[in-house]
């Protein structure tokens, strides 16, 4: 197996455990937005499923292209049916991204790509999905235990 298979099936494997953490989270709190001080804003479990999926898709773009023209503020956010259409949509934007990484060839690593916040080696970009998923399992998980789910919900595929 050569790194970007590997980066690419671990890719798909996040978007996977992530689905799970929205699963194990019931409906009404799916959108809940915890409480904090001062009134920081905060964001839902299925806003936060939005980036990633816009996140996805926006590096699968950049790998195909090599630029990226819209920035990272301005993209649209997605409005899910329920947790179930969120799951499928972001097991989808991770396999459309891995698919464009398997894509990559070894020069593709070496290469800048034209990103609106300045230049992203191939090397960095092909594990930016991947990170971004799993802060967001994190921040998913931290939301469980703001409204009293202490359980940690271990995906199967983590065993």
């Amino acid at each position: 197996m050569n790194v970007t298979d590997y980066v690419a099936r671990h890719t798909e494997r996040m978007a996977e455990n992530l689905a799970h953490f929205v699963a194990t989270t019931p409906d009404d709190k799916l959108v809940w937005h915890p409480a904090v001080a001062n009134q920081a804003p905060t964001r839902s479990v299925l806003e936060q499923i939005s980036e990633c999926v816009n996140v996805n898709r926006a590096f699968a773009t950049l790998i195909r292209t090599g630029k990226l023209d819209t920035p990272p503020g301005e993209w649209p956010p997605i409005h899910f049916a329920n947790g179930l259409d969120a799951q499928e949509q972001l097991v989808h934007s991770a396999r459309e991204l891995a698919e464009a990484i398997r894509s990559m060839s070894e020069a593709d690593l070496h290469r800048a790509y034209h990103h609106p916040r300045g230049p992203i080696l191939g090397e960095n970009l092909i594990l930016m999905g991947y990170r971004n998923m799993a802060y967001h399992a994190g921040q998913i998980n931290f939301i469980q235990t703001l409204y009293g789910d202490t359980e940690f919900h271990v995906p199967p595929m983590w065993r």
